[in-house]
């Protein structure tokens, strides 16, 4: 049977390379993302900056005396990412206390003159976790690399938690981080992996892999078939970050590696004893029609 805990690992990966969680962690509720988990969300995955509000306060909380600033050492948010009920000039955006694996909170932070289109390239300030970018009312920068920090504008999910869409027809809303970060990220097939250049089809954790969306892929030189990895997106498109003791080709002494998706109906492994066992074995549920056919090589137990 395949290592339940490590399915998780590409939740957070958009989410922290616009951070990362470790193998252990899922929010259904990052992105990245690598990573993060996007994830993510993120994935985890900086500089200073005076850009955008700032508060004042005493140790242990932050007093705040400007409307556009969070509250509550970040737990708490003055705005609301489905309102978008910022001042005029900001935008409601996710973001995290550095050193945080995840998004925490919400507050106002800029937008920039001569902003970012969704498509566009973009950069953060800081890091992933600041909330500041030069995307456009309503985007966010997203699928961060953390070497540079730049990443891609998408779109923020309209609407709210009941009743959700998404301005571009074929992109799925992401609940990355639920009341927190909800982003525009595009459908995908994980057996054609039609995803653009530069990014990989992944499992939407959050909706338990029954959707799958496109995240950047960091793997560079590495994210080879049986490759350690940490994150989703550190595998090349087409393979999975996984459990080890799913392939005898995998470092033992870690805790997860990439494996390849496969086809039920034309089964194809390369893994010594590995099998072509259907994905959603490991993660429970029934498939949906769609991904019927999506597989994992993995030993079967």
């Amino acid at each position: 049977m395949m290592h339940k805990s490590a399915r998780f690992i590409t939740l957070f990966c958009a989410a922290l390379l616009g951070g990362c969680s470790d193998s252990d962690s899922k929010a259904t509720g990052t992105p990245t993302t690598t990573d993060d988990t996007s994830t993510s969300t993120s994935t985890s995955t900086s500089e200073s900056t005076t850009l955008g509000p700032t508060s004042s306060g005493t140790t242990g909380s932050t007093t705040v005396d400007d409307p556009t600033s969070s509250v509550t050492d970040g737990e708490a948010s003055m705005c609301d990412p489905w309102q978008q009920d910022c001042p005029d000039g900001y935008k409601c955006m996710a973001f995290a206390p550095e050193g945080e694996p995840a998004f925490t909170g919400n507050k106002c932070t800029p937008v920039v003159e001569n902003p970012g289109k969704v498509g566009d390239p973009c950069k953060v300030e800081d890091g992933w976790w600041s909330g500041v970018d030069d995307c456009d009312y309503g985007l966010a920068c997203w699928n961060i690399n953390h070497a540079d920090n730049t990443g891609q504008c998408v779109a923020l999910c309209t609407g709210n938690e009941d009743a959700y869409d998404c301005p571009g027809s074929a992109d799925i809303c992401v609940f990355w981080i639920p009341g927190i970060a909800h982003v525009c990220l595009q459908g995908c097939d994980p057996l054609l992996q039609d995803c653009p250049t530069g990014q990989g089809c992944l499992p939407d954790w959050a909706s338990n892999g029954q959707r799958f969306v496109c995240l950047a892929e960091y793997s560079f030189e590495e994210g080879q078939e049986f490759d350690p990895c940490q994150f989703s997106n550190v595998c090349d498109p087409g393979l999975l970050c996984w459990g080890s003791e799913s392939a005898l080709e995998c470092d033992q002494d870690i805790s997860a590696c990439c494996l390849s998706f496969c086809d039920i109906s034309d089964p194809q492994c390369t893994g010594q004893g590995a099998e072509c066992v259907s994905f959603y074995e490991g993660v429970g549920g029934e498939p949906p029609p769609a991904f019927a056919d999506v597989g994992i090589c993995v030993i079967p137990g």
